[in-house]
């Protein structure tokens, strides 16, 4: 991970430097500033004034603040654009002088760090006093790495969407693990039929509520396969529509420990790797009723999913400057198991009002979702990719 300069300052650090200010100097700076005023480079002109001796220019004394705030205090990133000074004294040639500089305070929301600003001359009396404001400006992000062919791992992958997902990455070359957390036979049968196609797939077991199994399964993921891609949240608890006066608390609970919690828990297991290889993708799977109208009765779905797309974005905000990419694909009525409960009535009409006719198939959901882990989404973060047959459009 690039390290945050801004985030290594604090208030009351100093920093100093030490130069002797030299005839050559002083011909440096006058050749290039075009000041050529015989009191900083005549010595018998200097000699006839109250001076007595060549004087350096205040402003080369000066631009040594410049020197000190790019590479010691803030340091590297850091942009100088306002100074009030105050020469106290002049320097001679030959002078040692001191520039000091102290963080007085600093600005998280705007980057900025106002310092005050001193330079001793010899028997150290100050020479220039002030204060500056600088501008520290974020890492310069190199391109993440990309995704290769880390493993994945995906949550809730032992049928529906998450299989389909699983098939799909690993048929684009991606090792995967195949998370489950009841069904062993169902697991076992997207490991065989990945393995069948020459893809590479292990089960695990664990339920994403569980935060210490959840990094459990991370390590084993990097002990089987020596990297990571990336995670794909699908897990879900059965939807159950329940009207409002039957709802209880815990329905809703239920749903957010597992969408919600289950996707904190998989992005902390996952996070301090992505961040060390400089990049990598998250993806959960929320549904469009995330941020469409929604249907009767099943609000802990609806609430879960629209807190799982703010979780996303919030990744995808705190993240990107590490190169970790954040997305959510939303899935309008998919041809699952999950739809056992829907009346195959609810089902043609949902068919009818979508402009393509259909309802999607798990197939839908995990092309979308092998786009955002290939190079061609390397530039697409904090998204919400609707595979929904235009069921809805916003």
């Amino acid at each position: 991970m690039l390290e945050d300069p801004f985030d290594q300052i604090s208030v009351g650090a100093e920093a100093e430097l030490v130069h002797v200010v030299t005839a050559d100097d002083v011909a440096a700076f006058a050749r290039l500033t075009g000041d050529c005023n015989p009191l900083h480079i005549d010595d018998a002109y200097a000699a006839s004034t109250t001076y007595n001796r060549r004087v350096v220019h205040g402003m080369l004394t000066a631009s040594f603040l410049s020197t000190i705030i790019g590479t010691k205090l803030p340091g590297t990133g850091s942009l100088w654009y306002e100074q009030n000074l105050r020469f106290v004294n002049v320097v001679r040639i030959g002078e040692a002088i001191r520039v000091w500089v102290k963080v007085l305070d600093k600005s998280p929301a705007a980057r900025l760090v106002a310092l005050q600003t001193v330079v001793f001359g010899n028997g150290n009396r100050r020479v220039l006093e002030g204060e500056a404001k600088v501008k520290v400006l974020r890492p310069e992000i190199q391109k993440p790495v990309e995704n290769g062919k880390g493993a994945v791992i995906i949550a809730g992958a032992s049928r529906g969407i998450g299989a389909a997902i699983a098939r799909e990455l690993a048929k684009e070359g991606f090792p995967v693990v195949v998370n489950y957390c009841r069904s062993d036979r169902d697991a076992g049968a997207v490991v065989e039929q990945i393995s069948a196609a020459e893809g590479r797939a292990v089960p695990f077991q664990g339920d994403v509520r569980d935060g210490q199994r959840v990094q459990e399964m991370g390590r084993f993921a990097l002990e089987h396969f020596g990297d990571l891609a990336g995670v794909v949240h699908c897990a879900s608890p059965p939807i159950d529509p329940v009207a409002f006066n039957d709802l209880t608390s815990d329905a809703i609970q239920q749903h957010f420990d597992v969408q919600v919690i289950g996707a904190f828990n998989l992005s902390r297991a996952v996070v301090p790797h992505l961040l060390a290889r400089r990049g990598g993708s998250i993806v959960t799977i929320a549904s469009i009723f995330a941020d469409n109208v929604p249907p009767a009765k099943l609000a802990p779905y609806c609430l879960a999913k629209a807190a799982l797309v703010s979780l996303t974005k919030s990744l995808a905000v705190e993240l990107g400057p590490a190169g970790i990419r954040a997305n959510c694909v939303s899935p309008g009525m998919t041809q699952t198991s999950l739809l056992d409960n829907v009346p195959a009535k609810a089902q043609m009409v949902a068919r009818m009002q979508t402009p393509l006719r259909r309802l999607a198939q798990p197939e839908d959901v995990a092309h979308a979702v092998a786009f955002l882990f290939s190079d061609k989404a390397s530039h697409v973060t904090g998204e919400v990719i609707r595979v929904c047959g235009g069921a809805a459009m916003i």
